[in-house]
């Protein structure tokens, strides 16, 4: 354990003996936190203003911001409470980070953790201790966390705009926001002159706009699209350096105007030499990037790039064999330096992380490494970090200074930009080792192991110091972006300001009736058992009716006298009314008289419907203007104020009622005409003369509340909707769909549902055989659940009306169970190797296993959470009901070769994939490893592999691979672990010495020559661009 303060020895009362307080070293974690922690003997108390007793240091964030901590006791009542009082000793906190300090005490294998966030101002955080903490040694952490603050806006917190990550693309999400803060580049780019819009480098162009003025993260799936890559192309992470320079390529092929300007800003020029006292040999070759060893620092590899290199045997083309020494330098430098280390390095079987530590400077002069020799500072302008072991794995961000005058840094991390400090920078990224505490409770003390830092600076990016140009930005850009960014401005004005929806006229309602029909638009004879389908309505609309555009403020009268100027009609006689189509129950409830007076958005708020407007005229020559004037060509209304009122109040005195005559032929119901009524006047005996009683009609009276019946006398009606049945089916007809509701539908956990119509006086075993129907099972399997009127979701136990349980909410959600529902308290159901079985909860596995004949076998179990933490069940007597919840079950025949130890054999490529099913082997203590292996060699020999798109066979020499009708031939190389230790594959050590207790043992067996083929294909054509 590591002490950095002097231990505070006090004399406890009730021991005469010294005790000490100890205080740990601070050990920065990696995950944006930093940690300390002391130790407390029992019954160890002061307080916080006890100056000889007090622990107190400085905490750093992992960005560098201190705050001071003290520690100490308070004491009330016998009850002690631990205080941790934290004060920030920068006067402003970074507003778009949330600093936590998070305090734990370990004791005796629990532990009780507190977290509070930190401010400007003192904090004061209190942990009460139990009795059990105070009598014996407890330890206290605390750790500072940063995080980004909830409902952080890159653009208005630090200017800049982030990048979705789509799945594996935070490697290209670097590359583009360090290409794109280059301002001369953004340039080059913008210089580009093409018509393909939506393909590269168009979608570059549009890219890099929309970093500049989006106000929220931006998406790379267009800019991907035109990389015309395959599914398995973008799932992949492609390796960065590869892929900055793949852009580059791409853009000089496709823009070839700029292939010399992007020349001009990253290629350089290296000079090789060859020479002794008689001669000179030197050739020049171009680059793109410097590809680096990992040495101590950036200085000392440059040192080792230009070193020079003794030949004893060189052969001159004239002099012939000569001593001589071989070295190279730059000739010329780019403005934009790119400067690649090496981190990885192939071992003969996979790529391994170098994690050494590397330090670079922020300015270094190049003097030292220039033929000339001349001074040439260059300044750091980007970090690019890999978070990660693995080279197509882990995490890819980037640290950028966008300005030469500011010291600033920002991290760029997928959608968040926050500011940095140079401690982020810089020293969090050199790599090395970290230090991981942990406090042991059996020894009393702090356990500290050395760790891998797994965030390395991979990629650096410097510029000429003289050239501030570099990152000048752009005030041109491309004209069909700016063209293009106008349409989506005035779609986006439109959007907030107006509201679009659609226009009717009788014509359109007694047109197209078979469409109409099929959609269930208007009422017809299946009406009852049919669900409409909102989006084919939608796309009836946009076919048959006149879209309308007008502003959200816009009131009903001022929709009415603008249409009625453009058609040049009595605006009197005219009313707008809403035609609405409802999901709820047929579409009886299809015209809403509007007042006048009220805004438009008043009616269309309601999303239960479907809704268009009807413009109507009482006046059959003016009915007729509208229905020739409305067409298929979009009407777009602005806000007019005038001459509103007077047609108001003219409209508020008429005592007058609007009246829709409907008929009903073959249960299909249609619009004849509107007629205008006193509303002192009779209508019944209006509509029994007009219509000849002869005719036998049944008349119909339907109110602005949608109630239907056989009489007119309703109460304070605006208008009425009549109904002219001719074969005197219709009434019967209401009867049925006003008993009619419809269920909202939806698999548990999943968002998309269906509807469907029910008798709300049904039984629920209607819905039940509906839903099992759909599922192909049996009502029992399907359990329901619906919401009570408190909106808690309630499971259906027994039959009841199904208006009962839509009563409070129409909408249910079912899911399909493998065991009846009313079983479920006895039974249990899982799964083996895709097999769904049922049994009683007690069931053991002995009994299972007789029922299921499976005697020869064992029960092998592995985790659910790791697939290697496996084990043979030996006591069969246990429940199955016991083990499911923790381990997939999975019934194995052991190979027996004693009766000693279990052995259970993983078998794996090297990317760490299982290839086939375990091996479970029963053998003698006496086996050897070299033993074990023969014999799996020798069983997999006669059992070939299929491993993705290969055949694989195994033999005790070598391997062969086929695919692709091609059969290639590797060295039989394998790795061995036996229970997480590595072992020799011919060691002559017994099983049973090495683990002498153990029961079973886990054997993984890693094929090293095993590689997926795809994986690498992909990898070489992952990066390539169009």
């Amino acid at each position: 354990m590591i002490i950095d303060e002097a231990p505070i020895l006090i004399e406890e009362i009730a021991q005469a003996m010294n005790q000490e307080a100890f205080l740990s070293q601070e050990y920065e974690m990696p995950g944006n936190k930093s940690s300390r922690m002391a130790i407390f003997p029992p019954h160890f108390y002061f307080g916080i203003e006890d100056k000889r007793n007090a622990l107190n240091y400085i905490a750093h964030a992992k960005d560098g911001i201190e705050f001071k901590i003290q520690i100490g006791f308070e004491i009330k009542d016998e009850n002690a409470t631990i205080l941790v009082i934290c004060n920030a000793l920068n006067e402003n906190l970074d507003q778009s980070k949330i600093y936590k300090l998070s305090s734990t005490i370990f004791c005796k294998k629990n532990k009780k953790q507190k977290d509070v966030k930190l401010d400007t101002k003192e904090i004061i955080l209190r942990i009460p201790l139990t009795q059990k903490q105070k009598d014996v040694q407890f330890c206290l952490v605390n750790e500072i966390q940063i995080e980004v603050a909830p409902k952080y806006n890159s653009r208005d917190e630090v200017g800049f705009t982030g990048i979705i990550n789509n799945a594996a693309t935070c490697y290209m999400n670097s590359v583009f926001q360090i290409l794109f803060n280059l301002g001369i580049f953004q340039k080059l780019v913008y210089s580009i002159e093409s018509d393909q819009y939506n393909q590269f480098p168009c979608t570059l162009q549009s890219l890099f706009y929309n970093l500049k003025h989006s106000k929220i993260a931006i998406s790379t799936q267009e800019i991907i699209k035109s990389f015309k890559w395959d599914v398995d192309q973008q799932a992949i992470q492609q390796d960065v350096q590869e892929f900055i320079m793949e852009v580059l390529k791409a853009l000089g092929t496709k823009a070839p105007e700029i292939e010399n300007e992007i020349n001009n800003l990253f290629q350089g020029i290296l000079e090789n030499h060859i020479k002794n006292q008689h001669f000179d040999n030197k050739n020049q070759e171009q680059f793109m990037d410097i590809q680096l060893n990992i040495t101590n620092s950036l200085r000392e590899s440059l040192d080792l790039f230009v070193e020079y290199e003794p030949l004893d045997a060189y052969i001159h083309e004239e002099l012939g064999k000569q001593e001589a020494i071989k070295y190279h330098k730059f000739k010329k430098l780019p403005p934009i330096l790119l400067i690649n280390l090496k981190r990885y390095q192939f071992d003969g079987q996979g790529f391994t992380k170098n994690h050494d530590s590397f330090q670079y400077d922020n300015i270094i002069n190049f003097k030292n490494y220039l033929i000339d020799e001349e001074d040439k500072y260059y300044e750091l302008y980007a970090v690019l970090v890999h978070r990660g072991e693995a080279i197509n794995h882990g995490h890819y961000y980037c640290y950028i200074k966008p300005f030469f005058q500011s010291q600033q840094w920002f991290k760029f991390d997928d959608k968040f930009v926050t500011r940095a400090t140079q401690k982020e920078v810089f020293q969090n990224n050199f790599g090395g080792q970290y230090q991981l505490p942990e406090y042991n409770e059996d020894l009393g003390e702090v356990i500290v192991e050395n760790k891998n830092n797994p965030e390395t600076a991979y990629m650096l990016v410097y510029l000429d110091k003289n050239n501030q140009d570099i990152l000048c930005f752009p005030e041109k850009y491309p004209e069909w972006i700016l063209k293009q960014e106008q349409k989506i401005n005035d779609l986006q004005f439109e959007q907030k300001n107006y509201i679009s929806t659609y226009l009717f006229s009788l014509n359109h309602l007694n047109l197209n009736q078979n469409s109409q029909i099929k959609l269930g638009i208007i009422f017809h004879r299946q009406a009852s058992n049919q669900s409409i389908d909102f989006n084919s309505v939608e796309e009836f609309f946009d076919q048959y009716t006149t879209p309308l555009i007008v502003p959200k403020t816009i009131t009903v009268q001022q929709i009415i006298d603008q249409l009625c100027d453009r058609i040049n009609i009595n605006k009197n006689n005219a009313h707008l009314l809403i035609y609405r189509i409802t999901q709820l129950k047929p579409n009886l409830e299809s015209v809403v008289l509007m007042q006048p007076q009220k805004q438009l958005t008043f009616y269309l708020a309601n999303k239960c419907f479907q809704m268009a407007l009807m413009l109507i005229s009482t006046n059959l020559e003016d009915q007729q203007l509208i229905n020739n004037y409305l067409g298929l060509d979009k009407i777009k209304l602005e806000q007019n104020l005038q001459n509103c009122k007077s047609v108001k109040e003219q409209k508020t005195k008429e005592n007058k009622i609007i009246i829709f005559i409907k008929t009903v032929n073959n249960m299909v119901v249609l619009f004849q005409q509107v007629l205008l009524f006193n509303k002192d006047e009779s209508i019944e005996n209006y509509i029994t003369t007009l219509f000849n009683p002869e005719l036998k009609v049944n008349i119909l009276y339907q109110n602005d509340g949608m109630q239907i019946q056989q009489f007119s006398k309703f109460k304070n009606t605006e208008y009425y909707q009549v109904y002219l049945d001719y074969e005197y089916q219709f009434w019967n007809k209401i009867f049925e769909i006003e008993k009619m509701k419809e269920v909202l539908i939806r698999v548990v956990n999943e968002n998309q549902c269906i509807s469907q119509l029910f008798n709300k006086d049904e039984s629920t075993q209607q819905l039940l055989e509906y839903l099992a129907q759909l599922e192909d099972c049996h009502p029992d399997n399907i359990q329901i659940k619906y919401k009570d009127k408190k909106g808690n979701y309630q499971i259906l136990q027994q039959h009841i009306k199904i208006d009962e349980i839509i009563q409070y909410d129409n909408s249910i959600a079912y899911k399909q169970t493998v065991v009846p529902v009313g079983a479920m308290k006895e039974q249990i159901s899982f799964q083996i190797e895709n097999q769904t079985y049922i049994i009683q909860k007690s069931m053991s596995f002995t009994e299972f296993m007789e029922k299921e004949n499976l005697k020869e076998t064992l029960p092998f179990l592995t985790s659910k959470k790791d697939q290697k933490a496996a084990l043979v069940l030996l006591d069969l007597n246990t429940k199955i009901s016991k083990t499911i919840s923790k381990y997939n079950i999975r019934f194995i025949k052991p190979l027996v070769l004693g009766n000693d130890i279990y052995v259970i054999c993983f078998i794996q490529s090297v990317e760490i994939i299982l290839l086939c099913n375990p091996i479970i082997l029963f053998i003698p203590k006496t086996c050897t490893a070299a033993e074990i292996t023969n014999y799996i060699i020798e069983n997999l020999s006669q059992n070939p592999i299929t491993y993705k798109t290969q055949q694989i066979q195994i033999t005790q020499n070598a391997i062969y691979s086929t695919e692709d009708q091609k059969t290639q031939k590797f060295d039989l190389q394998l790795r061995i672990k036996i229970n997480n230790q590595e072992v020799s594959q011919d060691i002559a050590v017994q099983i049973g010495s090495l683990f002498s207790e153990d029961k079973q043992v886990i054997l993984v067996m890693t094929f090293l020559t095993i590689r997926d083929t795809k994986n690498d294909k992909l990898r070489q054509k992952g990066v390539q661009i169009l």
